[in-house]
């Protein structure tokens, strides 16, 4: 009876402690802005419980499984347009962004969504010349289909984008117009002046003799784990961390540097022989949630040592990561550094709305430290989401880098709740002017969330 006694004494002082360290680690840290969470009193062992569990995580995921992930039949299927999924969230996503030491910049990115919407852009910066750009920019959303099928292909808008060798060579062709956009200096002032628009066609090759970045693989344990020790461990927290493995199967993101060369037809007699270095990203899945998004920014840096680098800061506060800071740097011979910490903190760099001109931070990898200066030349907007969920400044840059110089790009993404305007959403087709209406009206009855919007 004595020992029956103490057995559960011992029990119930365990289930104290335990009920005490659940409790003290979902006390929320002070938050910088009301966003923000800084380093709280428990850092250090949330710290270590989130970087062992991380690490178990990717090993049953990706290192048990190296062998079947790496093999040329899986890389083929990863690296192809992927079937969209009867999830009416489901997407597909290529990009590309590329720059060479002369100043030219050039941004792509085409989104298939489910019944053939299609969200592009296309930003040419050359410079003494201006911008061009896809000519119903701000606006990203286009129609490939009468809504009663589904697109297969990165195709539709003028657009053709498509893999010739998995992970080696994707081809990159647009023939339409764009629209050009000059700057005069007046007054010691700076005014954009539209020029008419142009038809031109885009001729392009993507190579790669590089791996792939997976994000989900092959970034920092140690900041993933940093961001995740600064949140509150309450009971929505471990609710997430038992879907994880199912949130990482939904969301797959990788990035690979090579060159861009081709041709450019500007209007019916101007060619121009483009030789860029840049990255080429896919992502795809059913679990983007833009409108989840506080905040990311994003820098994609071609130096011109032959070294390239990425670095990025997201906030989505909803998936319990209010400050994941994120990249890698790639030396000459191809080999990625994933980044291991940065001073780059969106609260000092244009929380207000209006991103800087001017941003200068340092970056660390395990084997170096970089003070990386960055100066804007030029800048567009775009809105991203079916209903402008985000707005997205596309930044075209020129930096350096620990003394080396080089061109490349920024986004800073914010949320935006003003909605797309009727003066654009009016000219879409009735079939999906229905959709989007029986949208608002659900969410306007509190049946689904605003994540749950279909495009």
């Amino acid at each position: 009876m004595f020992i029956l006694t103490v057995i559960c004494l011992s029990l119930g002082f365990v289930v104290a402690l335990l009920s005490l360290a659940m409790l003290l680690l979902s006390r929320k840290s002070m938050l910088i802005f009301g966003k923000y969470p800084v380093k709280g009193v428990f850092y250090w062992l949330k710290y270590g419980i989130a970087l062992l569990v991380l690490r178990q995580l990717r090993y049953r995921i990706y290192k048990r499984n190296e062998e079947l992930l790496s093999s040329p039949e899986h890389l083929a299927t990863l690296d192809r347009p992927q079937p969209l999924t009867n999830d009416p969230k489901s997407y597909d996503v290529v990009s590309f962004m590329a720059a060479n030491a002369a100043g030219q910049k050039l941004m792509v990115t085409l989104e298939r969504r489910r019944l053939g919407v299609l969200k592009a852009a296309l930003y040419l910066w050359l410079p003494g010349e201006g911008l061009y750009c896809s000519p119903r920019l701000p606006d990203m959303v286009h129609f490939t289909t009468d809504g009663q099928q589904e697109s297969s292909e990165f195709q539709g808008a003028g657009f053709h984008i498509y893999p010739e060798q998995s992970m080696r060579s994707w081809r990159l062709k647009y023939n339409g117009q764009l629209r050009h956009t000059t700057e005069t200096e007046m007054d010691s002032e700076t005014e954009s002046v539209e020029q008419q628009l142009l038809t031109v066609q885009l001729d392009l090759h993507f190579k790669s003799t590089a791996d792939h970045f997976n994000y989900n693989r092959d970034l920092s344990s140690s900041l993933i784990a940093d961001s995740i020790a600064r949140e509150a461990w309450n009971d929505s927290f471990y609710g997430m961390l038992k879907s994880v493995g199912h949130i990482v199967e939904k969301r797959t993101h990788y990035e690979q540097s090579g060159d861009l060369e081709g041709s450019l037809v500007l209007g019916d007699r101007r060619r121009l022989e483009l030789q860029m270095r840049g990255f080429r990203d896919h992502s795809f899945g059913t679990e983007r949630c833009l409108s989840s998004i506080n905040r990311y920014v994003y820098f994609a840096l071609l130096l011109d040592d032959g070294s390239s680098m990425v670095v990025g800061n997201l906030s989505q506060p909803s998936f319990f990561l209010s400050s994941l800071k994120v990249g890698y740097v790639r030396t000459p011979k191809g080999v990625y550094h994933s980044i291991t910490g940065s001073n780059f903190e969106l609260y000092s760099y244009g929380e207000k709305g209006t991103p800087p001109q001017h941003q200068n931070f340092i970056v660390y990898t395990q084997e170096h430290k970089y003070l990386v200066q960055i100066r804007v030349e030029h800048s567009a907007v775009r809105y991203v989401g079916g209903d402008w969920e985000s707005k997205v400044y596309n930044q075209f840059v020129a930096c350096t880098v620990n003394g080396i110089s080089g061109q490349g790009h920024a986004e800073y993404l914010y949320r935006h709740s003003s909605g797309r305007p009727e003066t654009v959403s009016g000219q879409d087709p009735q079939w999906y002017q229905r959709i989007k209406h029986f949208e608002r009206s659900m969410s306007n009855l509190d049946l689904v969330n605003e994540e749950d919007f279909i495009f």
